[in-house]
């Protein structure tokens, strides 16, 4: 079941998706995700693992751990 979010939540959630596509530069001819929303969110979200992971690297490289 999908949760009820507000008005707000929503509105929130809609201005969070269209400065991500901007920033995307979706609206450009050329953009193989031109003028959709499609695989943007999981975009964001394997952005965000990456830079997890990305840190808990940069930690345990100072500390000289072998790969």
């Amino acid at each position: 079941m999908v949760p009820k979010i507000t008005v707000e939540e929503n509105a929130k959630r809609v201005e969070i998706m269209n400065e991500l596509y901007e920033l995307d530069e979706r609206d450009k001819v050329g953009h193989p995700h031109r003028n959709c929303f499609t695989g943007l969110g999981q975009e964001i979200s394997d952005y965000k693992e990456f830079a997890r992971q990305i840190t808990n690297f940069e930690k345990w490289n100072k500390r000289n751990y072998p790969l």
